[in-house]
């Protein structure tokens, strides 16, 4: 049995910003404890939650502490709403993967029955196309009556460019910020070790980190918008973020949307076409060396640059170089999602007619098996590899 306290700690202030942290606190049946602090920096002069609202940190912490059949105790206060959310968002994981995430216990020192909710909202913005389009759609009113007002697109440090890498999200945040200035939203740049902390599948637990980030601003807006990955028409589940679990990542005073699973990718990339800004700025790429460009030739640039024939754009900005077959001949794609992508964008090249010159390399690379674990790190030919093999078939 392990236990996780959670214990909220004092707001720092200074020049780099205002940090929002807790100590997690894991105990062992033993009695063997171990410590480490989850925090968020964030802007400074931005109202911040008292120090005791542990929902920020809550969030953070019930999926990794589902996988470890971890009991949480948290040493502070709690939205009754977000404790009543988080029960059944426990219900979902454990049936999509009752192998990995498990029913846990959480205890709480204060529950908060009446929070106030304040108006407008923020949206998490990394750059790409799902973010993109949840902040011009919305920034345009092309959301109709679900047209929300976003003062603010969330920038945050610490997930697809590591933190270590300060000059590289520097850039990259320069460069967003210019592109969410062109339709009126600021940028709010925030740091957080919340992808250091766990060893949980980044696929499942993106969305509850991102929570956690948008809610420390819940006295700046009260909704925070989560832009769509698939549609609805391909919802894979289980998923990180999914039109299902989002809403269940919402407090009594921070309500979290799933925006925009009413377009597919290519969709949504026919709508920025309107946006010359948006598209030339465009981040999709998290494989490259320079975190604040596309390389234009991993999976992820590849896979966009598809989205992007379908949709009728030719050489986008946003790409340096046109497309080459070349780009097809080392592609592997690695898990189901991918695939299933991949395969939506076949469907779309057949149904629309664009692309079509390119549905040979697709056939391909969707028949290509990824490389295992055995060839990346023992190589064919290498006598390691030969001696893992001989060792396996000892072993059957």
């Amino acid at each position: 049995m392990l236990d996780i306290d959670v214990l909220p700690q004092p707001l720092r202030s200074d020049e780099n910003g205002q940090k929002r942290c807790c100590l997690l606190q894991q105990t062992t049946a033993s009695g063997q404890m171990t410590e480490k602090a989850l925090w968020f920096l964030y802007p400074a002069n931005l109202p911040m939650p008292e120090d005791d609202d542990c929902d920020a940190y809550l969030l953070a912490t019930l999926l990794p502490a589902m996988q470890m059949r971890a009991a949480i105790h948290v040493h502070g206060s709690v939205s009754h709403e977000l404790l009543a959310n988080l029960t059944e968002l426990q219900y979902v994981w454990n049936k999509w993967l009752p192998e990995r995430y498990f029913l846990i216990d959480i205890q709480v020192d204060r529950i908060r029955e009446s929070d106030v909710q304040v108006d407008g909202a923020i949206a998490a913005f990394s750059g790409g196309v799902d973010a993109q389009f949840t902040a011009y759609r919305h920034a345009t009113g092309r959301a109709g009556y679900a047209t929300r007002n976003i003062k603010a697109g969330v920038f945050v440090h610490g997930f697809d460019i590591p933190l270590e890498d300060t000059k590289g999200f520097a850039s990259a945040a320069k460069i967003a910020a210019n592109t969410l200035a062109d339709i009126n939203i600021e940028l709010l740049p925030v740091e957080t070790n919340i992808r250091t902390l766990w060893s949980i599948n980044w696929e499942d637990y993106h969305a509850a980190a991102i929570a956690s980030v948008l809610c420390g601003l819940k006295r700046y807006a009260g909704i925070g918008l989560i832009g769509s990955g698939d549609s609805y028409d391909v919802l894979i589940s289980p998923w990180g973020s999914h039109p299902i679990t989002d809403p269940l990542l919402s407090s009594g005073d921070f309500r979290v949307i799933h925006d925009g699973a009413g377009f597919s990718r290519s969709e949504k990339l026919q709508a920025l076409a309107e946006w010359p800004l948006g598209i030339e700025n465009l981040r999709v790429c998290w494989a490259g060396d320079k975190h604040d460009r596309n390389c234009g030739r991993c999976e992820k640039c590849v896979r966009t640059r598809l989205n992007f024939l379908v949709a009728g754009i030719d050489n986008p900005q946003c790409f340096s170089e046109p497309m080459d077959s070349s780009l097809f001949k080392p592609m592997a794609l690695k898990g189901r999602a991918v695939s299933i992508d991949w395969k939506l964008i076949r469907h779309e090249m057949i149904k629309t007619g664009r692309g079509l010159e390119w549905l040979p390399y697709i056939e391909k690379a969707l028949k290509r098996k990824p490389p295992s674990n055995l060839n990346r790190l023992f190589p064919v030919g290498s006598r390691r590899r030969m001696w893992v093999k001989k060792l396996l078939m000892r072993n059957e």
